[in-house]
């Protein structure tokens, strides 16, 4: 028979479980009314440096296309040639924003006391100018140093465009060249062109032996086809395309001696290429020159996706360099030099 002080300790010992059991049953049902603790709202995530180099790299582009609309609404810059020059700093600037994937949203709520965009000011043509070749450096620093290769090769790509935009408003305008490389000087208004396919081919890590060879190659293919050309050609033209023959055949070797491969049997350079008939026609030597310059160019922009980063300033170099070189024989301006596989669309 259970005693007055077995039922007391029973009870105490009831009381502790009692509180427990209602603690629980408070717990269900702030769940099941959908309650929570209070946590902190979602934040914007931090950009990493690859995101860092994209987003600038778009916002330059934006206010390029911005600066070079409004220019274009001046007495100065609504005129030939300038007009058609501020039009492809538009379009091929709307251009390289959309294929670097435009400007990042994150979908989170905008806070009450974020600055907002100004409209853009009306500049000078000259301001677009200078802010084209500002972004050219910038571009061409970032193309060097962004960790992904795709991304390297897309903005040497933009960087060779802008420096192309540069160029052309400069001579549209008649003012000097801004200088265009991180460390280059501006030039004279007219200044001495540069060898046909001379660049540099040291302190490139990151190619394999086939990669530098593919280089090799394309110097000697282009080289070949020069010498062709020049016994079709003549006078200045058939002067020019005998500088581009050397100076393509110097830059094979370069290539094939930095690889180690030059007259060995991993040397990919042959005796003669096959060339399209009717080169004793001017009309098709030219548009075979384009093609040769255009495919060095495409080379080099796939080398820049191989490089290492910071091993890159002599690819992106050839880019320009070759990109330039196949402008000289009539090849037209493309958004996307370097880059087949973004083939130029329409700006208007």
């Amino acid at each position: 028979m259970s005693t007055d002080r077995d039922l007391a300790a029973r009870h105490d010992l009831a009381r502790p479980l009692a509180r427990v059991l209602a603690v629980a049953v408070m717990v269900l049902t702030l769940a099941a009314c959908g309650l929570r603790a209070e946590t902190p709202p979602p934040v914007e995530p931090s950009p990493d440096a690859l995101e860092q180099i994209r987003a600038r790299t778009v916002a330059d582009s934006a206010a390029l296309s911005a600066a070079a609309s409004a220019a274009a609404l001046l007495p100065d810059g609504a005129v030939e040639p300038v007009a058609p020059v501020l039009a492809d700093v538009v379009g091929y600037s709307d251009q390289h924003a959309d294929q670097l994937g435009g400007v990042y949203v994150s979908g989170l709520p905008t806070p009450t006391d974020s600055p907002t965009a100004s409209p853009p000011t009306t500049g000078s043509v000259a301001e677009v100018l200078e802010q084209l070749a500002a972004a050219t450096r910038t571009a061409l620093t970032d193309a060097d140093a962004v960790p992904d290769g795709s991304l390297a090769r897309l903005i040497a790509s933009v960087a060779t465009s802008r420096g192309e935009l540069t160029e052309r408003l400069a001579g549209a305008t008649g003012a000097p060249v801004p200088a265009l490389a991180p460390d280059e000087a501006p030039a004279a208004t007219d200044p001495a062109p540069t060898p046909a396919g001379t660049t540099a081919t040291t302190g490139v890590d990151g190619l394999t032996t086939g990669d530098v060879g593919v280089l090799a190659l394309v110097h000697d293919e282009a080289g070949y086809g020069f010498e062709v050309i020049a016994a079709k050609l003549s006078g200045d033209q058939r002067t020019a395309a005998r500088a581009a023959a050397a100076a393509h055949r110097a830059t094979s070797e370069d290539w094939a001696a930095a690889a180690g491969i030059d007259g060995s049997a991993q040397d990919p350079r042959r005796a003669s290429y096959a060339l399209p008939a009717g080169l004793d026609d001017p009309a098709a030597s030219a548009a075979l020159a384009r093609t040769l310059e255009t495919a060095v160019a495409d080379a080099y922009a796939n080398a820049v996706a191989q490089a290492e980063p910071g091993s890159r300033s002599s690819l992106i170099a050839g880019l320009r360099r070759a990109t330039a070189d196949a402008a000289t024989w009539g090849a037209a301006h493309v958004p996307f030099p370097g880059l087949p596989e973004r083939a130029q669309q329409p700006t208007g």
